[in-house]
């Protein structure tokens, strides 16, 4: 690429950037190619003058919001791109297909690692974005990445077939027209949505279906257009503000879940003092009670937290970091309940004793369910993101579901998960719908 446009006029943040890839490497996040890229590529030439000084912290940072109140769209959290990137598999010459174009950093670095032998293809819906965009990337030197205006989910076939598809917004549904705008040997990378968490998954092609290579947890702003999912938002409080995000399942009624989370928590503590190593672990107790838990709806908090006279706000915006679960008609039954952690601690903190923290009137009631469900989990051997088996097949499609599956029917595919290896519980409940 251009590396004089890229070395030059970037406003002493080199050494940031240094900084950040030397990080990402040595969190083995990112291998040398995606290395080189990041230290190739300036973030701040992609960011609002408001947002440069922040480049280079290993954080997303969200670049516009609707009147509501809601993200539209961020710079994702460099970390995250790496792993991304390292799924995906760049190798020079491949072409790529970008859904969601965002700030164009992204397409600037799998421009970078392609090559000029390369080619990219990114589409955003929102038109200013890839307007701004188009403009960023002419900027940073890389004027060759196509930028097109559309719904990401009919692709862009007038570019196709590519080697490599990456959706940067959260998917809850995989259109066809990504998989048939695939190259033979061809891998698409997405956030999907299992059960209201969000899982970057690589997809290969396996006979008559799809079969994932890696997945690990993310959080992306949603999909918008024709595959956006049927999520329900929640306002918790004055708006724009905070809000519930429901997934998979009944909505509660504004009030009385606002009034769960406002009120007093109960701390039910898991059977036998069982502890995980970290926060990454109590993750993957959180997805697998997602998975086999299907009664219950999943609850996401997001929105507008640091407004001036939001300390209430602050402190909800601090409640369910990992997401967290709902039960009842909100007729004074409503229980809410989520994994503790701890305020201040980090992914890599050690070891953490296990305990549900409920709210709500039948919050101590589900909190102690959850919590004897630790321990089934334990006994299945500890099954998390990396170990999950996930297959996507064609709409329609009946696959056979072995004992401990999870069936999850949208309107172009059905997802099947599964952990191999757990000891997994006959009596689960293998279909949601």
């Amino acid at each position: 690429m251009n590396e004089e446009a890229i070395s030059d006029g970037d406003g002493g943040q080199a050494e940031a950037r240094a900084r950040l890839v030397e990080s990402l490497r040595a969190s083995g996040r990112a291998g040398p190619a995606v290395s080189e890229a990041f230290l190739a590529v300036p973030r701040h030439v992609f960011l609002p003058q408001e947002l440069a000084a922040r480049a280079y912290e290993d954080a997303a940072l969200v670049t516009k919001w609707d009147a509501g109140g809601l993200p539209v769209s961020s710079s994702t959290q460099p970390a995250m791109m790496a792993i991304m990137l390292e799924q995906l598999g760049l190798a020079a010459g491949h072409r790529v297909l970008e859904i969601g174009t965002g700030t164009g950093y992204n397409a600037a670095l799998i421009a970078q690692i392609t090559g000029d032998s390369g080619s990219v293809v990114t589409i955003d819906a929102e038109p200013d974005l890839a307007e701004a965009a188009r403009a960023s990337l002419a900027a940073a030197g890389f004027a060759g990445v196509t930028v097109v205006c559309g719904d990401g989910a009919d692709g862009v076939p007038g570019h196709a077939p590519y080697d490599r598809v990456i959706v940067t917004a959260g998917v809850w549904d995989l259109p066809p027209q990504w998989l048939a705008q695939l190259a033979a040997g061809g891998r698409v990378v997405a956030p999907v949505s299992v059960r209201g968490i969000q899982l970057s998954v690589a997809f290969e092609r396996a006979a008559a279906h799809w079969a994932a290579r890696s997945a690990c947890r993310c959080g992306f702003i949603r999909m918008t257009g024709a595959s956006a999912g049927p999520e329900a938002l929640v306002p918790l409080g004055p708006q724009p503000g905070l809000y519930a995000l429901v997934a998979d399942g009944p909505a509660p009624e504004p009030g009385p879940l606002h009034e769960a989370l406002r009120g007093p928590a109960a701390d039910v503590a898991a059977p036998s003092g069982l502890h995980v190593g970290g926060i990454a672990e109590l993750a993957d107790l959180d997805l697998w009670l997602a998975l086999t838990e299907s009664g219950l709806s999943r609850l996401n908090l997001g929105g507008r937290p640091a407004e001036p006279a939001g300390q209430a706000r602050q402190r909800l915006a601090g409640l369910l970091p990992l997401g967290g679960f709902a039960r009842g008609d909100g007729a004074g039954q409503l229980g809410v309940a989520a994994l503790a952690v701890p305020a201040g601690r980090a992914p890599g903190d050690g070891p953490l004793a296990v305990a549900v923290r409920g709210y709500g009137p039948g919050g101590a009631a589900l909190a102690a369910h959850l919590a004897a469900r630790a321990a089934r989990w334990d006994e299945a051997g500890r099954p998390g993101a990396e170990s999950l088996g996930l297959a996507v097949y064609p709409a329609g499609t009946r696959p056979a579901a072995a004992a401990g599956s999870v069936i999850i029917h949208r309107p172009s595919s059905v997802l099947v998960a599964q952990w191999p290896q757990a000891r997994q519980e006959a009596a689960w409940n293998p279909t949601v719908s």
